[in-house]
This record gives structure tokens, C-alpha cells and sequence, in this order.
């Protein structure tokens, strides 16, 4: 099991992806491997203090996403009918004070597109602990485009279920967690690639890397076969997008106009639920 510490789910991302290329030759000796493109490591297990993405977060401008990605993430991996059911019963948990206790909620995977990456969450309370804890498990992950909206996704799950101040902290388990050199450059409009390798033996995936990033950054690029590959140039070569801030992504993302005799909490939860299996169902 590999292990790590982080004060924030956004520094974890940004730990797993510099340490899965500045240290790619250690990841093979753990029991990983670097084929090509692309470095593979099994049995992650990750410490977090604070679930937290910069509200400034562009995933637009970073990696080329608009606002059908989150909405196609959270139709596809949230019922809210299950979701309700699990903050009820946290709830009911807390409001008695319990000391210890274990709810689960198990991600959908409606549209079989998510492949069933996510699999669960666990919202527990130990009575050694004076915050509550919210254990991800995770069937795999590609950890530069995919991972940090998954853990925002789970950030607005949690301010759902206990609050804004929650104070919750997070254990990731991870089975399989990958990276390719094609998605990484990306990173570039994050941390400066040129400045993470500065000063270090340049290894043969870092290489790689600095390969593709000097390729994907010419105006040919934008004309590439693969799609994946042309967002990466495009992001590269700052073509202009929309901005997504993660600020702006929510778990009910449109504003509810509850009927003048939805009043109770009960009755807009209902209500709300309606809305969803309307949205879902395209009506």
C-alpha cells in the first residue's frame, strides 16, 4: 500500500501528479509500471485533512471542460433518492450525538460511461475524533483531467450531507490510479512543467513528457487524429474557452422554484427529487 498525507483533496491531486513523473522509476520498484505514455500504480491510500478545490479552479481553461462534463458526472454517478436517504441518516446520527457510526452510499453508474470508476463513499464518525470522516473508495483513476473533479464531486456531496463548516476529513482508497504523458502536459497551465523538472536528472518518461508538450504546443497539432490529443494542444496553445471555475459547479446546478405550498424541508426534498428523474428522463 502506498501512503501519503495531505492537507487539502486539491494538494493530493497535485502530489500524485508530480510524483508520478518526477519519481515514475520509483513507482516501477513499488510494483507500478511505465509502458509507453502512460505510468501505472496499485494501492493507493491517501490521507486528507480538508476536502477542498480552489473555488478558482478553471477546469475550463485547464483542461478544455464545459459544463456537460459535471452535469454528465453527476446524472451519471448520483441518486439523490439514495443520497437523501444516506444524509438522513447522518443526520439522525448527529443529532443524537452519537459517538461512532458508519453510513454508506453507494455511486450509481447510470450511463455505464463512468465505467464504475467510483464506487462509495462512507460518512463515519470514530470516538477518537472530533470531526467526522468520509472514506472514498475508488475503483480507478486517471489522476491529471479525471481525479480533481471527482474529489470536488465529493466535496459538494459532503457540504450536502453535513454542512458548509463540516470539518470533515477523507481516507481515498485506490486500487488502480494511472497518468499519461498526453494528459499530464496540461498540468503545464497549473505549475510550470519546465520549473518542476529544473535542477533533476531528467528521466526517460520526463523526457517524454518534454517531448510531447514541444509537439502538442505547434499549430499542426490542433489538426491531430485523436480527439484527447487535440484538447491537450488546445489547452497548450490557449485556445480561447469558456471558463468553468469550479465556484460555479454545484450539486443542484440550477436554481429550484419550489411551489408556493413547498414549504418543509420534507416537502422540497421530494420536490426536488421530482426534478431530478425529470431531468434524467429528458422530460
Amino acid at each position: 500500500m502506498i501512503q501519503s498525507k495531505h492537507a487539502t483533496s486539491q494538494e493530493a491531486w497535485e502530489h500524485l501528479n508530480e510524483s508520478f513523473v518526477l519519481e515514475s522509476e520509483n513507482i516501477v520498484e513499488n510494483g507500478g509500471m511505465v509502458s509507453g505514455p502512460q505510468v501505472l500504480s496499485y494501492d493507493h491510500f491517501l490521507e486528507i485533512n480538508k476536502a477542498w478545490v480552489d473555488p478558482e479552479f478553471d477546469f475550463g481553461f485547464i483542461f478544455g471542460y464545459k459544463i456537460q462534463k459535471w452535469s454528465k458526472l453527476i446524472t451519471n454517478y448520483i441518486d439523490f433518492d439514495w443520497l437523501d436517504i444516506a444524509r438522513s441518516q447522518v443526520l439522525e446520527k448527529e443529532n443524537k450525538k452519537n459517538p461512532t457510526y458508519n453510513i454508506s452510499f453507494k455511486f450509481s453508474n447510470l450511463h455505464n460511461s463512468g465505467h464504475a470508476c467510483l464506487l462509495s463513499l462512507v460518512f463515519q464518525r470514530r470516538h477518537n475524533t472530533d470531526n467526522p470522516m468520509v472514506i472514498i473508495n475508488i475503483r480507478s483513476s486517471e489522476i491529471t483531467k479525471r481525479l480533481l473533479m471527482d474529489f470536488l464531486l465529493v466535496e459538494r456531496i459532503i457540504a450536502y450531507i453535513y454542512g458548509e463548516d463540516h470539518g470533515a476529513s477523507l481516507k481515498l482508497y485506490c486500487g488502480n490510479m494511472y497518468l499519461t504523458a498526453e494528459s499530464f502536459v496540461m498540468y503545464h497551465n497549473h505549475r510550470d512543467i519546465k520549473k518542476l523538472f529544473k535542477g533533476l536528472e531528467t528521466t526517460p518518461f520526463m523526457q517524454r513528457v518534454l517531448d510531447v508538450k514541444k509537439k502538442f504546443s505547434k499549430p499542426e497539432a490542433l489538426e491531430m487524429a485523436y480527439k484527447v490529443h487535440r484538447r491537450s494542444a488546445k489547452r497548450l496553445q490557449h485556445v480561447p474557452i469558456k471558463p468553468l471555475l469550479a465556484k460555479d459547479l454545484t450539486l443542484f446546478p440550477y436554481k429550484i422554484d419550489y411551489p408556493e405550498d413547498c414549504i418543509t424541508d420534507d416537502q422540497r426534498k421530494k420536490y426536488k427529487r421530482k426534478l431530478n428523474k425529470e431531468k434524467k428522463n429528458g422530460s
